[in-house]
């Protein structure tokens, strides 16, 4: 098929998708679904800049499907892991992090470049704590459901995640180390080659992941790897891959799209003065959660307090 082709039938794809429907007038934020049956929108809502719903967002307004207010919506909490300010996610993944940045640009000296370094930085300093390769991300575990399906969950840093897992569990995904090359390609190489040595490279690229859990039994020489592939996770390695050596490919490509180019102001949002802090986990502190809106609304069955007040203070450097 001739690329010329292709082209059309993604322009007409982009074209078909409809965000309004999607779109809460009153809370100025996008749903995460519709339910066909009741023709109702689901009351849970994408609030976190420091997530992937942040490229929908961006999409849906250089559509001129939802207003540009609904960007400024997206929550900006921050909180301080290990001496740096970075911006709160759901689980604290890579994936919630970095994943916008396969197509959209972080421009330096702004919010969204800040906290991708930040991020990743916490990243590797919560790795080093334990001893082990960072990059911990959503991605499929060793354990087995009863069909012999390995299971899937979101694993991240605790310190920077809204929601937690409390098992326990480590699980390191190579396909992490690969969005940190958007972000720090020297490093994130490192890393990659600490991972093949490690015997995470199979036929396909690299496994899934690797569980690290401590007193699993059965676990052989301290980890257990995840002897599968996923389809998006490697897409995601091979488009930062070809990103890194093609300076900035696929970013280059998206923002050469009109309506992009007439929306990306949006992105040059600075670092404010201020900052607004929930202790999610703050040195000395004990670890609270926000009742908030967002993909909480998915896990009422969980009992979550509610937060402190927000704290406005002064924006300290990342280490």
């Amino acid at each position: 098929m001739n690329l010329d082709y292709i082209a059309e039938d993604v322009d007409e794809f982009v074209a078909a998708m409809d965000f309004k429907f999607l779109y809460n007038p009153a809370r100025k934020l996008l749903s995460i679904g519709f339910d066909a049956d009741s023709n109702v929108l689901n009351e849970a809502h994408y609030d976190l800049l420091a997530s992937e719903a942040r490229a929908a967002a961006f999409v849906a307004i250089a559509k001129n499907e939802i207003p540009q207010e609904s960007w400024f919506r997206l929550s900006r909490s921050h909180t301080i892991f290990k001496n740096m300010s970075v911006m709160l996610s759901w689980t604290g993944t890579m994936f919630e992090y970095l994943l916008p940045g396969l197509f959209m640009k972080a421009y330096p000296n702004t919010l969204l470049d800040h906290n991708q370094r930040a991020a990743l930085r916490s990243q590797q300093k919560y790795a080093a704590a334990k001893s082990i390769p960072w990059g911990i991300s959503e991605s499929s575990s060793s354990v087995k459901n009863p069909d012999g399906f390995y299971h899937y969950q979101a694993y991240g840093v605790p310190g920077l995640a809204i929601s937690h897992d409390d098992s326990g569990d480590v699980v390191v995904s190579p396909y992490s180390s690969f969005l940190g090359l958007l972000v720090d390609a020297a490093s994130s190489l490192k890393n990659l080659r600490k991972l093949k040595k490690m015997g995470w490279l199979g036929a396909y690229g690299f496994f899934e992941s690797a569980q690290l859990t401590a007193g699993r039994p059965g676990t052989p020489k301290h980890f257990e790897i995840v002897r599968c592939w996923m389809a998006h996770h490697q897409g995601m390695s091979l488009t930062t891959a070809a990103s890194v050596l093609c300076h900035s490919s696929m970013q280059r490509r998206f923002h050469e799209e009109p309506m992009v180019g007439a929306t990306e102001r949006i992105l040059h949002e600075r670092m404010p003065r201020l900052l607004k802090m929930r202790p999610a986990e703050i040195a000395g502190a004990v670890a609270s959660t926000l009742l908030g809106h967002g993909r909480l609304a998915l896990q009422r069955a969980q009992s979550w307090g509610s937060s402190s007040a927000d704290l406005s203070v002064p924006v300290q450097p990342a280490n």
